[in-house]
């Protein structure tokens, strides 16, 4: 018996495209060995790409992806004479002898839509894609715009340079054969004036589509998708959420009037966490929050 998961893929099924639905598939546990793909048998050009999905579990867990392609649909390179002769027979044994060359192709054209997901097709994909990510220059503003684009599509991105003070660390002066004192005598640090990047994503909600709040969920997103990928480029640089609040807040003050003051009238919040300061390709870094 189906799942509530599976129940669900089933009913949204034609809402589907296939990278999509591989890759539900595969968090439930199905992989390329468990899935059998089958061609929609009709002459009427259909609207859609996936028709029907069928969830086995005897004798053994599979699915089988029905699709409006392949040598059986209606754009078939097959002659219209064999398509005759099987509407004519009265068994299905052309059709499953067919429909063991479409499961073949269409498994291969499917991985050929994104070839980078298949280790066979395209070895080496991760290394060459970090090498073609340093040709895009990650220190430059349409890169890093970039970047944050695809990793927070629902919120705006602004991207600027910077001038910050770095903090660098400073010798101990020494006078001769003599040191003053036993550490540094000049403080231990020299602030010097370096160039850098600020980038601030601007959310409108409180909360991420998934019901996280946004602080945490771009924390995650940076530290996992965006920050592995700038990890061997030397970039100062600065992140900031900026969360724009709509409603007003209740705030006692001595000229206020408890319930006379209206609360919509009162100026847009915004606030700032700082998710991320400093050196990219540093395992170090600072991130605090603050409101303003």
């Amino acid at each position: 018996m189906d799942g509530p998961l599976e129940q669900r893929i089933r009913e949204r099924i034609r809402s589907f495209d296939v990278p999509a639905l591989l890759e539900v598939l595969n968090a439930s546990g199905y992989g390329d060995a468990e899935i059998e793909y089958r061609g929609h048998r009709t002459t009427v050009h259909q609207s859609h790409l996936v028709h029907d999905i069928q969830f086995i579990h005897q004798p053994r867990k599979r699915v089988v992806i029905t699709v409006n392609m392949g040598l059986l649909s209606a754009q078939s390179p097959l002659p219209s004479f064999l398509m005759r002769t099987m509407d004519q027979l009265d068994h299905d044994r052309l059709e499953r002898f067919i429909g063991f060359f479409d499961h073949q192709l269409l498994q291969e054209c499917f991985a050929g839509l994104y070839p980078e997901r298949d280790g066979a097709l395209l070895p080496g994909w991760p290394e060459a894609a970090k090498d073609r990510l340093r040709l895009l220059r990650p220190t430059s503003l349409s890169t890093l715009h970039w970047l944050f684009r695809k990793t927070f599509p629902e919120a705006e991105i602004s991207v600027r340079r910077e001038v910050r003070q770095q903090r660098v660390p400073a010798r101990e002066m020494r006078l001769g054969s003599s040191a003053l004192g036993e550490g540094d005598s000049m403080g231990g640090f020299a602030s010097l004036p370096t160039g850098g990047m600020e980038v601030k994503i601007h959310c409108d909600e409180p909360l991420s589509a998934s019901g996280v709040p946004w602080a945490v969920e771009a924390r995650r997103r940076f530290e996992e998708d965006l920050r592995p990928l700038l990890a061997e480029t030397v970039l100062m640089l600065t992140v900031f959420v900026v969360q724009r609040e709509k409603e007003g807040f209740l705030r006692l003050e001595r000229d206020s009037h408890l319930g006379f003051d209206p609360l919509y009238e009162a100026p847009v919040q915004t606030r700032q966490v700082l998710l991320f300061s400093g050196d990219t390709s540093s395992s170090q870094a600072r991130g605090v929050s603050e409101e303003q």
